[in-house]
Parts: structure tokens; sequence; C-alpha cells
């Protein structure tokens, strides 16, 4: 049943009217965070309402799950979603117990965006997104390939799902020689790059070694 209480929808019309700029100012995004930053796990959020403070979570962190729960409403996931993605989710969830709920969202702390070097490499491990944002870069922050490495058919693997995999290779002597049209693959946060050994030819059976590191790739 709808809860609707009328001291609210007096002081939300005053709000409405008596707050200044635009509401594009509830928005806030985290200052050391990169453009259009998506929540992750582990992130610690401040979700502020104008018309019940009694409500407001000065700070909330996100399950590993990818869900908060914040108060009079079921979970509601925050993981992928951007700061104005989640703060219109929490107002649709809010308006079924709240009039006109009003909200805030802002990021307190992130999880730096990472990337996972792994296989043929010196150093692998996970490594900082802005320390490196392509493949090759990946490669040498890493330590750079070992005597080992198949350097024409590197595995830059991203997760579409939870079993769906976008795999390209990249070839890196191509790349650093500028051959053709080869040119470096631009890393996004979470994904793999994977450095077979030189004996292995075809690509299914690069792929293969790489989904067996999966477990233990960090």
């Amino acid at each position: 049943m709808r809860a609707v209480y009328t001291t609210l929808f007096v002081g939300s019309i005053l709000i409405l009217f008596c707050l200044p700029g635009s509401f594009s100012a509830q928005v806030k995004e985290p200052e050391n965070a990169p453009g259009f930053y998506r929540i992750q796990a582990g992130d610690k959020l401040s979700i502020k309402f104008f018309s019940n403070p009694e409500l407001t979570e000065a700070s909330i962190v996100v399950r590993p799950d990818g869900f908060i729960n914040p108060q009079l409403v079921d979970e509601v996931r925050a993981e992928g979603r951007t700061v104005a993605e989640l703060k219109a989710e929490l107002e649709r969830a809010y308006n079924e117990v709240l009039l006109m709920p009003m909200i805030t969202v802002s990021i307190l702390d992130f999880v730096a965006p990472r990337i996972f070097v792994g296989g043929q490499i010196n150093k692998p491990g996970r490594y900082e997104l802005r320390e490196a944002n392509t493949v090759v870069q990946a490669i040498f922050l890493a330590g750079g390939f070992t005597a080992d490495a198949k350097r024409t058919m590197v595995i830059h693997a991203r997760l579409k799902g939870k079993d769906d995999w976008d795999i390209r290779t990249a070839n890196v002597l191509d790349i650093l020689n500028q051959k053709g049209s080869a040119k470096d693959l631009i890393l996004q946060d979470g994904d793999y790059v994977f450095v077979p050994d030189s004996k292995i030819y075809q690509f299914n059976k690069a792929v293969e070694a790489f989904r067996g590191v999966l477990p233990r790739f960090f």
C-alpha cells in the first residue's frame, strides 16, 4: 500500500522552489574518479534525503554482490551504475513510500579501476588502470615479456556477462614496429591481458590457456 505523508508534501514543495540552481547539482562524482565512473563493489557512498533527513545514509558501502541496503526499501543494485543512474533508481524505489523523494548520491571513496596482466610476463598481477590504458602499456608495466612469450598473439579479454567474453588478440611486435594496420587496444576497468606461451600457435588453444589460469589470475 502506498504510504502518503501529507507533511512531506509541504516540505517537498518548499524545497522544490527554494533550492538554488538546477537539480543536476544533486549528482556528485568523486573528485579523483575518472569521468562516467561506474560504481564498484567496495565503493563508499553517501545518500542524502532533502525532505527526510532521518533516512540519510552518511556512509554506506557497496556489498561484494554489488547491492546496497537503504532504509525502508528493498536492496538496490549499485554496482555497474553511474551516480546519476543510482540516484534515479533510488528515487523510483522510494516513490513507493515517499511523496516526491529528492535524493543526492555522492561517492565518498572508490575502488580504483584495475586491469589484470598474466601469462608469460615478468610481473603478473593486478594493476591500476590509470597506470596503463593500452595492451602494450600494460605489458611494459608488468615487466615485459618472458623469453617464452608469444608476442604475436597477446590475448585481450573483457567480461560481458557471467560466462560471456569478448576476446581479441594483439600482435605486439607489429604494433611496436608500426606495421600495417596493427593498433594498440584500449583497456577498460576489469580487462585481462594474457600472454600465451610461444609454443601455442592456435587462437583457441591460447584462449584455453587463458581460461585455465583465470581462477588464480591476480
